[in-house]
């Protein structure tokens, strides 16, 4: 029996999931959506788009914020 496809298919989502765990959490995209375009497209288009995406502003969520 060929197993060719399934292991290609394990080493797809394992890549896109390092890619939106490692990559994606850390940046404006998210996770969610960086697994969303590494599944749609590639793990390579994926991490291309995820780190196309920008660092979250750190200074939004410190002038939101009330201090009583």
């Amino acid at each position: 029996m060929n197993y060719t496809w399934i292991i290609i298919t394990v080493l797809y989502i394992l890549l896109t999931h390092l890619i939106a765990q490692y990559i994606g959490a850390k940046r404006e995209i998210g996770y969610g959506k960086s697994v969303f375009w590494s599944l749609l497209f590639s793990p390579i288009i994926g991490f291309i788009i995820t780190i196309m995406s920008k660092y979250p502003d750190n200074k939004k969520l410190h002038t939101t914020a009330k201090y009583n």
